[in-house]
């Protein structure tokens, strides 16, 4: 489906090339013939029921271009202009099936420059199997050419370690293990901790997390065992995080959460995984640090006339809830420490929360 990553950045770096369409060419002729280019975007998860696939058209104008792509027939091709089609192939590519996919409004867009709050998506309900491979096809209905991406599906892997709790007071790096999941290239580790904050005077309870990206480089660590270590995180380093994600509010007092009703299960580690065309895209669409701002366009996406661009890639992700180690004082850390004490977090069996059969 479209990720929350893919919704923040892809409008930012597709808008010269879609108000454009030239964005290649050192000269713009504004009074030349229109070449239909076509946008696709879509990242496959395995995980997910529906599959979304965002199609956009090029436009060229000579009016302001940000007003002009707030016109949603400037920037969607009507949907009886195109047929869209997604096509799964085995491991000797031989076509399994072929489904022509219907529209969808119902999924609200973000307020930006393209047209909002509708936005127009291809949907699909299959069930993807990480053995076989997936083609999105687009047809121009008027002149029967079709432009294609394909990409293998990231399949299913699991946590091997920590299991079920975690020293956060450990000062040492503490070797996370997963193993690596089928068709992937590289991974993300991110720890989230959920909280609640307690009004004082009111008494209401609100829920809150946060999430943290513990790789700084994105992780392509081969391995022939299976399984990817990273060793480059002491978990104590949470408790420094606290200060830069949580402000101070003296007019609440905050508990650790429980995640699914688990008590002390405070932490989910997720690790995601993408496939190549992904990090590929990712690492061409990043800005430059460089004086000189050329940058390339990457697509995986294939047409006779060089006129399509977008990108069709697989990601998915396992986790674990973790429980905070309280034989290893982790609560009393977060509680009395001197650096947290202005966060105000109170003892969890002081919570609302706190389930009744276990409080003395």
């Amino acid at each position: 489906m479209i990720t929350a990553y893919l919704k923040r950045f892809l409008p930012i770096c597709l808008l010269p090339l879609l108000l454009l369409c030239t964005s290649c060419h050192q000269e713009i002729d504004l009074s030349a013939d229109y070449k239909d280019i076509s946008f696709s975007y879509a990242m496959l998860d395995r995980n997910d029921s529906l599959h979304y696939f965002k199609i956009y058209k090029g436009f060229l104008t000579d009016e302001n271009a940000y007003v002009q792509a707030g016109d949603w027939e400037n920037i969607y091709y009507p949907i009886d202009s195109i047929e869209v089609r997604l096509e799964e192939y085995n491991a000797g590519h031989v076509l399994l099936r072929s489904q022509v996919l219907d529209t969808t409004t119902a999924v609200p867009k973000e307020e930006g420059w393209f047209a909002n709050p509708k936005q127009l998506l291809y949907y699909s309900n299959w069930v993807l199997d990480a053995n076989n491979s997936y083609r999105l096809v687009i047809r121009h209905r008027n002149t029967g050419e079709e432009v294609y991406a394909e990409t293998p599906i990231v399949g299913r892997f699991s946590v091997r370690r920590p299991i079920n709790s975690w020293n956060m007071n450990l000062e040492t790096p503490y070797a996370l293990q997963f193993y690596q999941a089928q068709n992937a290239a590289a991974y993300d580790i991110l720890l989230t901790f959920a909280y609640i904050e307690v009004n004082n005077t009111t008494g209401a309870i609100e829920h809150k997390t946060f999430t943290k990206r513990l790789n700084s480089d994105v992780i392509r660590t081969p391995s022939a065992t299976g399984e990817i270590t990273y060793s480059s995180f002491s978990p104590s380093e949470f408790f420094n995080y606290l200060p830069q994600y949580i402000e101070e509010n003296p007019n609440v007092t905050r508990y650790i959460d429980a995640i699914d009703g688990q008590p002390y299960k405070c932490f989910r580690l997720t690790i995601w995984a993408a496939s190549a065309d992904f990090m590929n895209y990712q690492e061409v669409s990043t800005p430059s640090s460089s004086i000189v701002d050329n940058r390339l366009e990457y697509t995986n996406f294939i047409s006779d006339n060089e006129n399509a661009y977008g990108l069709l890639a697989s990601r998915t992700s396992t986790h674990t809830d973790l429980m905070m180690d309280n034989l290893a004082h982790n609560e009393d850390t977060l509680v009395l420490s001197p650096r947290l004490h202005h966060l105000h977090f109170g003892y969890y069996r002081n919570s609302p929360l706190f389930p009744l059969e276990k409080r003395r």
